[in-house]
């Protein structure tokens, strides 16, 4: 974790816009969080070929939870199942700007997993690596334009 210096670039934030939690069977875990807290399922896609990622949006209030389950071995969260387990995968903060935020989070030293925003299943979006918050994966998201 890199030691901060008093420094007017700060990340602002608004709200947590969700928990990302790493599950091996999205149906499955779509149903459990579904029966047990009665939630409403929002979204559930393939977030992106690219890194065989599966998503579903859960509404709980203002903030989401979006389960993440691999679609493949080659999948960056199949990897995060194999390592850790089933559980937290990162908390996202809604923003007003991810460019912005970008930024602010260079200027202070802090490692971006995204240099530039990209789309994502909550919005416009940039990862922070967990090195530089306590072990926290932590996203940027910014609702789409």
């Amino acid at each position: 974790m890199p030691t901060l210096k008093s420094h007017p670039n700060i990340c602002t934030v608004n709200f947590i816009d969700h928990v990302g939690i790493a599950v091996w069977n999205i149906q499955i875990a779509i149903k459990t969080f579904s029966d047990i807290f009665d939630i409403k399922l929002l979204q559930d896609i393939e977030i992106s070929s690219t890194d065989s990622v599966n998503g579903a949006l859960l509404s709980a209030g203002q903030t989401n939870i979006e389960l993440l389950s691999p679609s493949s071995k080659n999948s960056t969260v199949h990897r995060f199942l194999k390592k850790r387990g089933e559980g937290l995968h990162h908390l996202a903060f809604r923003v007003d700007n991810v460019k912005k935020n970008i930024s602010s989070a260079n200027a202070l030293g802090l490692t971006m997993i995204d240099q530039e925003p990209r789309s994502g299943l909550s919005g416009i979006i940039a990862f922070m690596h967990p090195q530089s918050l306590h072990g926290v994966l932590t996203e940027f998201v910014q609702s789409n334009p």
